[in-house]
């Protein structure tokens, strides 16, 4: 039998809605099981299990592709975050949901070496992604990330260049984001998301002319374009968005990004491009009585 690796991150939000033997009754008799809970058991070790079960948010299945993604491994995600944006993505099929062998996700190559499985980005709003303690995501689930919007409203100046492989950026920006989603914070905005493509969206809002209220003032219209109303058409001006597949990405300083819920510091160049896995990964939808696997892009 192949031997299985249960990892179950308790410091996620709904992590005391899974459990081990919830688990093992999903997958079935077919594996040898090793239990593994984060953070109590430390830094699990992936080699020797040709199979991952993953129970935790976004950012605990980021850190684990984040090692095995270019290697022949099944990965199964139970979403037992927070938010789970990547988990609300589904392919719907006139049988029902299925699911692909390979999922794209964003691979971070140069100062910050990580992959992320649906969203970095930086600037406004994104620090929310991390900033809810354990305790308040736990007692109060998406209502904790509710109490910082305000105080993350404020402008940002982050002075990059970014090269698509047509079009350079340069400036100072006060959202810059990368995704392989229709949606990310729980906005759904992303219209021109195609699950089938090899490749992501990258948006950008450069920086206001003033700071303070009336920056957030000038700031108010972009972001209400981009989140509330959404985005289908490239554009490129005060907002951008564009379809990407590789990126150069130069900053003037180091950056907090916000890696699928998780802080990131990057600095410095790196290249940033979106890629097929080499492990197989699929979504296990709540059920007691069946496993369902969705494409996982």
């Amino acid at each position: 039998m192949e031997n299985c690796l249960i990892i179950i991150n308790k410091s996620a939000g709904g992590s005391n809605r899974i459990s081990f033997d919830y688990v093992k009754n999903v997958l079935g008799r077919g594996f040898n099981y090793t239990c593994h809970t984060i953070p109590t058991d430390g830094e699990p070790n992936l080699d020797g299990y040709s199979t991952l079960a993953v129970c935790g948010g976004d950012g605990t299945l980021s850190n684990v592709l984040s090692r095995v993604y270019n290697k022949r491994k099944s990965v199964y995600y139970f979403p037992s975050g927070t938010l789970n944006d990547k988990a609300k993505i589904k392919q719907k099929t006139k049988g029902g949901e299925s699911s692909l062998s390979h999922a794209v996700i964003g691979k971070i190559a140069g100062d910050a070496n990580a992959v992320f499985s649906y969203v970095f980005a930086a600037g406004s709003f994104t620090p929310i992604g991390y900033v809810a303690s354990v305790n308040m995501k736990k007692r109060f689930g998406v209502l904790a990330y509710l109490s910082h919007i305000i105080s993350e409203y404020k402008v940002h100046r982050i002075r990059a260049k970014i090269q698509t492989r047509d079009s350079v950026y340069t400036g100072e920006f006060t959202l810059i984001m990368f995704l392989k989603s229709p949606r990310c914070f729980g906005f759904k905005f992303n219209k021109a998301y195609d699950e089938s493509a090899e490749s992501g969206h990258m948006v950008l809002i450069r920086s206001p002319r003033h700071d303070g209220l009336l920056g957030k003032i000038e700031m108010f219209f972009p972001f209400f374009k981009v989140f509330f109303l959404g985005l289908k058409n490239e554009r490129d001006g005060k907002i951008v968005f564009k379809q990407v597949g590789t990126v150069s990405v130069a900053l003037g300083g180091e950056t907090a990004f916000c890696k699928d819920g998780e802080k990131e510091i990057a600095s410095g160049d790196f290249t940033l491009s979106f890629e097929k896995t080499e492990c197989n990964l699929s979504l296990v939808h709540k059920t007691k009585t069946a496993l369902y696997h969705s494409d996982f892009e």
